[in-house]
Order: C-alpha cells, then structure tokens, then sequence
C-alpha cells in the first residue's frame, strides 16, 4: 500500500469539496461530519479503508492555518501543534466554539 499516494488522494477529498469524489465520498461514508471525522463505518470498500489510512498519514504531519479561525472547532480539531495529535479536553453538551470565539483583532487572545 503507497501511503504517499493515499495521503495526496485523502487531501484532495479533505480540500477539493466541488469534487465529484468528494460528493459520492461525502454522501455514502460522512453524510454529518467532515473527512477529518469521518468513521471507516460497518462495511467499508476496499477503498474507503485505503483513504482512512491515508488520512493518518495527514494527521501526522498536518498543521492549521488558522486564519480567521471561524472553520476550526475549539474542542474538537487538533489545531494546537504538538508531537502527537493535542484535543483539548472540554465539557459535553456546550455549544460548539470556533478559534475564532477567543480571537481579538490581529495577534491578541480574548
């Protein structure tokens, strides 16, 4: 298996959402969540199990750009660069909070 190859295919499904392989992706393996989350399921093709190790391979070696950090979940992205992947650990059933929520102006932190 060429984890390269999988790597690059899985950031194109992760990045290119006008894709038709994002939208037969999307709608038969992560119809409620984005790639990052998505799970292998009961029954996964071939495929599909290729891509989720492929996405390992990102997770690895992925950063955010944060921007204007409206995208990113507080709680549930592995935003903050660590050796291994860091989720800050936050109560269940809050609402959900952007990086953006903790934003002011161009360098400072709420």
């Amino acid at each position: 298996m060429n984890l390269a190859m999988l790597a690059k295919q899985g950031w194109r499904v992760a990045t290119q959402e006008a894709s038709l392989l994002f939208k037969l992706l999307k709608g038969k393996y992560f119809r409620r969540s984005s790639f990052s989350h998505a799970k292998l399921g009961a029954n996964p093709s071939y495929g599909w199990r290729s891509l989720l190790e492929g996405r390992k391979v990102l997770e690895k070696g992925a950063r955010w750009r944060i921007g204007d950090g409206r995208s990113i979940n507080f709680w549930t992205e592995p935003w903050i660069p660590r050796k291994t992947n860091f989720h800050i650990r936050g109560a269940r059933g809050l609402e959900p909070l952007f990086v953006s929520n903790f934003i002011r102006g161009e360098h400072g932190i709420k």
